[in-house]
């Protein structure tokens, strides 16, 4: 097999098709949503090449989507992904913990990408597609162990890949992927010609322009290059592995689709041949492998709510690793989704603090007059804060995960829970007496970290009386007279947010740390006694995990 780094596809160079990339994409940005899908796959993969960047990075970036927040975690307690077991997972924190942070961004990218292209007008034909996609994935990460690839999560990206410009030029330039499929059917020119004619360049060149420009680092744009004919020869590369892997999977479900029953042990043969260098698996091996991916994607399907019942390629590979009918499965997971799906829901009393004396008592609820913020349901609030706590609790048991990993998911919980804006944990540097911000959650959370650092020396404002109290403290409105000269200056520079709640973190009857959430507008923040207490329950385990650290 030749180094995919010796040379560039041939339509990848010249100014011409550059420039053919240029009109397709500016085209294509015309859609309302792909701006939206570039932004999100180019964020995640910023955070991934970052050195700097990681795990609360990540966690932020998908908790900013409640929608994909949601499927994320149903994924990631299904079979497939929680295998390693740890009991279930309910933050995303959490769910970098059990599964690490490249399966967590692996399961975010497939998501993100199913979610952006699920809504078009051709919506079952571009599902089609999809699964065909998913499922060299997941073949491609079940195969990475006797192909060699170190990385089973690149492997699952790698694979997903290989065809991003056919997919996306069926999304987006449905009109274009009609006229070359007929080009093709009336077998008047290959995939790659026909395309380069209607589009100015070939699939695979559109595919590696985007993939390229929303980041992808270059092994994994490496996959997307068509394998040349004939033997593929042992590689001598990690890249060269991955791109042969993401290679046999596709070509594999390419003869999923097309090859007729009599036929499959020819074609299966043919790529045992092909590929018995670089991907050295036996047909008997393959048969168990392709089992395994059906039941993956079966469980894909059961968080994004897909039925496999509709899908030819579903029924077709279900035949070739010798399962029962795939519309039987899917029956059985659309079965198990509609039973999950329900979940009763109380109104939730809209119960405010009174306004805060000047001392600033302890938070209490206290009824009030309504919030200028919509509440959820009362049962939807405990059961997310219910959730975290027994995250936190399996966490705190388990010797692997740190105490900054804890921290995060009490914090998550706080910030999903309640629905503040922004979660902010401080921790006390005793060098220089001070409290300063170490990581949270909320648009933007970044700049309001650097902004708390504040010394424990200082007049005794509000943050220094939660913390010198051990008082659990509401302000519903900094601007109110009762309270507004015990806000600080700092606060009033660098935070715009009107209204905020302080837990502070007390070990040994010294202040380590304090736990800041807030909302934007005044009186938008109301806590009623069953959620108070489970925020103090969840203040309380970061007490124990910081207690167990010391």
């Amino acid at each position: 097999m030749t180094n995919p780094d010796e040379h560039t596809l041939p339509e990848w160079e010249g100014e011409t098709k550059q420039s053919a990339l240029d009109i397709v994409l500016r085209r294509m940005r015309t859609e309302s949503d792909f701006p939206a899908l570039s932004e999100a796959i180019g964020a995640i993969n910023r955070i991934a090449a970052s050195e700097r960047e990681g795990v609360n990075e990540l966690s932020n970036n998908i908790l900013k989507d409640f929608a994909l927040t949601n499927k994320l975690l149903r994924l990631a307690n299904v079979a497939y992904y929680n295998q390693v077991g740890g009991g279930s997972i309910s933050t995303i924190s959490r769910a970098v913990v059990i599964l690490g942070f490249d399966a967590v961004r692996s399961i975010a990218l497939s998501l993100i990408l199913f979610d952006n292209l699920e809504n078009k007008a051709h919506a079952q034909q571009l599902k089609e597609e999809f699964v065909r996609v998913l499922y060299a994935g997941m073949l491609a990460r079940e195969i990475a162990g006797q192909a060699q690839v170190s990385d089973v999560e690149e492997a699952f990206i790698g694979a997903m890949l290989h065809n991003l410009g056919r997919m996306l030029a069926m999304f987006y330039l449905p009109e274009e992927t009609v006229a070359i499929r007929q080009l093709v059917e009336a077998g008047a020119m290959s995939a790659a010609k026909a395309s380069t004619q209607v589009l100015g360049l070939s699939f695979e060149s559109l595919g590696i322009g985007i993939a390229r420009s929303w980041g992808f680092p270059d092994p994994l744009v490496q996959t997307m290059k068509k394998l040349p004919e004939g033997k593929i020869r042992k590689c001598a590369s990690n890249t060269e592995r991955l791109r042969a892997l993401a290679g046999f999977s596709n070509e594999l479900c390419e003869a999923i689709l097309s090859t007729p029953e009599a036929d499959r042990g020819t074609v299966l043969a043919k790529l045992a041949v092909r590929f018995g260098d670089s991907v050295p698996v036996t047909e008997k091996q393959l048969a168990g492998l392709m089992e395994k991916s059906m039941q993956d994607i079966g469980q894909f399907a059961l968080a994004v709510n897909v039925s496999l019942k509709h899908s030819a390629f579903a029924r077709q590979a279900s035949k070739w690793a010798g399962m029962a009918s795939a519309p039987g499965a899917a029956a059985t997971l659309d079965a198990k989704a509609g039973a999950s799906a329900s979940a009763a829901s109380d109104d939730l009393a809209a119960l405010d603090a009174a306004r805060l004396r000047e001392h600033a008592p302890i938070l209490d609820a206290q009824p009030g007059e309504d919030s200028n913020t919509p509440q959820r349901a009362s049962a939807e609030i405990q059961a997310v804060l219910t959730s975290g706590l027994q995250d936190v609790g399996n966490s705190l048991i388990d010797d692997s995960v740190s105490v900054n990993d804890v921290l995060r998911m009490i914090l998550e919980a706080m910030y999903t829970g309640m629905g503040f804006a922004h979660v902010v944990l401080c921790i006390k540097d005793g060098r220089h007496n001070t409290m300063c911000g170490k990581f949270g959650f909320g648009d933007g959370v970044q700049s309001l970290i650097k902004a708390f650092d504040f010394s424990l020396a200082a007049q005794p404002d509000v943050f220094l009386v939660a913390l010198q109290n051990n008082a659990d403290i509401l302000i519903s409105d900094i601007d109110d007279p009762k309270i507004a000269t015990r806000i600080p200056a700092w606060y009033r520079q660098h935070v715009p947010a009107r209204t905020f709640v302080l837990f502070p973190i007390i070990v040994k009857g010294k202040p380590i740390g304090l736990i800041y959430a807030d909302r934007p507008h005044p009186d938008d923040i109301t806590i009623p006694e069953k959620e108070l207490s489970l925020l103090k329950s969840l203040r309380n385990q970061a007490v124990l995990a910081i207690r167990q650290s010391l």
